[in-house]
């Protein structure tokens, strides 16, 4: 996992770099913004756990906080340097936390679900923060099974929250709980966003939250992700010629995994140029402009959920034959009407 986050995944931003330093806040920033925000916090010194190219810290700063962050990725944290000139510690958050000490605010946007011991790190949280500092964090909320996408089981993802397990952990780490929201539109996914202070002592002799809705919703979730891989399987079964595969993240590992499309990848295709020249499954991994280029002009199977329509946009804007391109989740994008004439 420690190398799949350095070399391979994909938290960089995209784009004109003063194009990104005017852009508005994202919706998770704009989320954190608000809660801190609500809180009335006099601004103070905020640091941000996985902070990637630093585009929230970037919003924070702007607000008129000073601002740190760590991130393992040394092309996200170069990123930061270079984009939005914010110097942040390369590494996790066991190695850089314990060097900071009376922090104001500390920001940890999914993150949480992805450490392998989340009670440990809420203490490394717990000690960084100055006293009545507080943690604001988001993470996945596991919900309604129906408002999840799929694959939003991942091997990037070591836990699933449900609210009450999640307060539960935060007063168990020495955090009063502030405020939780959850927003169930702005993401592909439901997420919470809770914002907790420091107090000195954790909360005992409280019973444990009743596990067996959660479970319940897993497997009601596993059964819906299960027939709509095995849908997408039939799919990619009827395509006997090689393909190309765009998209060298965590979908195209679970569509692998999950269909018997493997063999038949020429190369699969990304825009992070950090992934080119890497294989993913035994398949190099090239640009956009090699896969327009290359003598084969096969079927191109769009390998994403969440950027799909962006991608398939991009692909017909580069001058990709409609014809060629497979989407997983959506219809190819409507020809312009021809004027009459």
């Amino acid at each position: 996992m420690a190398h799949h986050y350095r070399s391979f995944a994909t938290y960089e931003v995209f784009g004109d770099t003063e194009q990104l330093r005017a852009a508005p806040p994202s919706p998770h920033a704009q989320r954190f913004l608000a809660l801190v925000s609500a809180l009335n916090l006099p601004r103070g010194r905020a640091y941000e756990v996985g902070c990637a190219s630093g585009a929230m810290l970037h919003q924070f700063r702007n607000q008129g906080w000073q601002v740190g962050g760590c991130d393992p990725s040394p092309s996200a944290t170069a990123q930061a340097a270079s984009v939005f000139g914010i110097d942040v510690d390369l590494g996790a958050e066991e190695n850089t936390l314990p060097r900071q000490r009376n922090l104001d605010l500390i920001l940890v946007c999914h993150v949480l679900e992805h450490l392998y011991d989340p009670a440990a790190a809420l203490a490394r949280f717990h000690a960084a923060l100055a006293p009545n500092g507080y943690l604001v964090l988001e993470v996945p909320c596991a919900t309604d099974p129906g408002s999840l996408p799929p694959g939003w089981f991942t091997f990037e993802h070591l836990h699933y929250y449900q609210p009450q397990i999640l307060e539960r952990l935060l007063q168990d780490a020495g955090f009063t709980v502030i405020e939780s929201r959850i927003d169930g539109k702005s993401e592909h996914y439901p997420v919470i966003a809770i914002a907790a202070r420091k107090t000195s002592e954790p909360i005992r002799n409280r019973s444990a939250p009743e596990p067996s809705a959660g479970i319940g919703l897993a497997h009601c979730y596993a059964a819906r992700d299960r027939a709509l891989w095995t849908a997408i399987a039939l799919r990619m079964a009827r395509i006997q010629a090689p393909v190309f595969v765009y998209g060298a993240g965590i979908h195209t590992a679970q569509l692998l995994d999950r269909t018997g499309l493997g063999p038949r990848i020429i190369a699969v295709a990304d825009r992070d140029s950090k992934k080119w020249g890497q294989t993913l499954a035994g398949k190099t991994v090239i640009s956009p402009a090699e896969l327009l280029a290359h003598s084969s002009q096969a079927p191109i199977v769009i390998s994403s959920y969440v950027s799909e329509r962006q991608i398939l946009q991009a692909l017909l804007t580069a001058g990709a034959a409609p014809s060629r391109l497979i989407p997983l989740y959506s219809e190819l994008p409507a020809a312009p009407a021809k004027r009459a004439g």
